[in-house]
């Protein structure tokens, strides 16, 4: 069955999906899994267009993504990651309360074969939190990335003490999925210089759980 597209946004040179849950973007040790990219070249293919992949979300996480259809359009967007000008909202659930916005300097590095940690010897990561609702047992959280580490997110969650809900690497094994969601994407155009943002609204289980979360977790 092939994976749907949800386009966002889509011009000439970049194109936006809402990337469900449960789809591996480029890499994985299955070979009947398919992979994002592979569709997004497929449908852009008949356009005589053919994807740049600069950033990638965990199979579990959904949301906002994208992909230039060109080199000069990639290098630009590459410059722009590089000087950290791209901005990244996400929404999260996290176990337990989370009781006052804070930010996380903690350095990130390899701790197993998939697994990170905070480490001494790491790159230096640093995430903002902003509690958004609550439940007696979970915190939904506005997250801003200021530094782009590997499961940087979910690292840093879980050296708090308060892993995302269903985060079988760095929680407690469940039945669902890590409660990840790129929320937002902010740049300025490559190709226009313009402000572009993105955003993508919350799926269904996390409405489930705080049924107002869009309203919620809103960007001022």
């Amino acid at each position: 069955m092939p994976i749907p597209l949800r386009i966002l946004h889509e011009d000439e040179h970049l194109i936006f999906l809402d990337k469900p849950a449960g789809v591996v973007v480029q890499q994985s040790q299955d070979p009947e899994q398919p992979f994002l990219f592979t569709r997004v070249a497929e449908y852009l293919q008949p356009k005589g267009q053919t994807p740049y992949l600069l950033q990638r979300l965990d199979r579990g996480t959904t949301g906002v993504m994208f992909f230039s259809k060109s080199s000069a359009m990639n290098a630009r967007l590459t410059r722009q990651f590089e000087k950290k000008q791209i901005r990244k909202t996400y929404a999260a659930v996290a176990t337990g309360r989370i009781g006052e916005a804070q930010t996380i300097d903690a350095p990130i590095g390899r701790i197993g074969p998939i697994t990170f940690g905070v480490v001494e010897d790491g790159k230096r990561a640093l995430t903002t939190l902003v509690p958004a609702a609550w439940r007696s047992d979970a915190t939904l959280l506005r997250i801003r990335l200021l530094t782009g580490r590997t499961h940087q997110i979910r690292v840093h969650l879980a050296a708090i003490g308060h892993p995302l809900v269903g985060d079988w690497l760095y929680g407690e094994r469940d039945d669902g999925r890590p409660m990840l969601h790129s929320l937002r994407v902010e740049m300025a155009h490559p190709a226009t210089g313009e402000p572009l943002v993105v955003e993508a609204p919350l799926p269904s289980d996390f409405l489930e759980l705080f049924p107002d979360g869009d309203s919620l977790v809103a960007v001022e």
